[in-house]
């Protein structure tokens, strides 16, 4: 089984890079990648664990481009852990989600909603956790407003509700070509869930390298329509559960939903490429 969409307690997942590891290989996972929402803080604990395991493993980063005042995920794989091309653009990444949560924290004060932003966003640094509306909504309950994270984003958190604030970035075409410019592969994540199939002629000509065609949000016809746009602009596809945590939506598909073993090959051969394009 291979899986190339993961996430950890670096960003909105509930266990630690090298907990998540061991339950992959438990799981039936061989070869997988671990991509955070705009951090690498545990790729480095991910690839010891998977070192030890022996799995393959592939750093990766989830990256969130901003359009129209909506988001467009832009998944990143890499041969080296941290490329030192892409630090400075994630450290602003960071600092845009704590300014976010600032905002967030003052619409919910308005609502009669209080939450210490502060200590949240420091107890975040500490633990090298990027700052995400599930880490806002774990506090909501845990400060008794809400009964789990999916009812305080049904009634603040979630897009258009009474405390959301849209995110500001960079375009997912300057994301695809930021992912080049350091040595890795871009993917357009889950685009059964963005449903904005227009984006992908311009971010193919971007540089963009493979849509996520396998996820546990696509049912057999996103499949079978991803591959085919996939083919059209001469794409390769990549895949992965999403898994978050057993709370989350995506746990059942944890070990069952993945990217075949041919089509891998094809996408870590274009890994290589652009990796020695520019690292050798």
């Amino acid at each position: 089984m291979i899986d190339l969409h993961l996430h950890t307690t670096a960003s909105d997942g509930s266990l630690a890079p090298s907990e998540l590891v061991d339950r992959a290989m438990h799981s039936g996972i061989r070869t997988l990648s671990i991509t955070d929402h705009d951090t690498m803080a545990g790729i480095k604990a991910a690839a010891e664990a998977a070192s030890k395991l022996g799995l393959q493993f592939l750093p990766g980063v989830e990256i969130t481009a901003s359009l129209e005042n909506r988001d467009v995920h832009i998944l990143g794989y890499f041969i080296v852990q941290n490329p030192p091309e892409l630090e400075p653009f994630l450290k602003a990444q960071q600092i845009d989600r704590c300014l976010r949560a600032r905002e967030i924290a003052a619409l919910l004060a308005k609502l009669g909603v209080y939450i210490d932003i502060d200590e949240l966003i420091k107890q975040a640094e500490i633990e090298s956790r990027a700052v995400t509306r599930p880490l806002i909504a774990a506090e909501l309950v845990k400060a008794g407003y809400a009964n789990s994270k999916k009812e305080a984003f049904n009634r603040w958190l979630g897009d258009g509700c009474s405390a959301y604030v849209p995110r500001r970035g960079a375009s997912p075409e300057d994301v695809v070509r930021l992912i080049a410019r350091a040595g890795g592969i871009s993917a357009l994540a889950h685009p059964g869930l963005l449903r904005r199939d227009e984006l992908i002629p311009d971010l193919a000509k971007a540089g963009l390298v493979a849509i996520e065609v396998y996820h546990s949000q696509h049912n057999s016809a996103s499949r079978s329509n991803y591959a085919k746009i996939a083919k059209q602009y001469g794409l390769a596809v990549c895949g992965g559960s999403d898994y978050h945590g057993d709370d989350h939506h995506s746990a059942k598909f944890f070990g069952s939903i993945g990217l075949p073993r041919e089509e891998f090959v094809t996408l870590f051969e274009k890994l290589l490429i652009a990796h020695n394009l520019v690292h050798d």
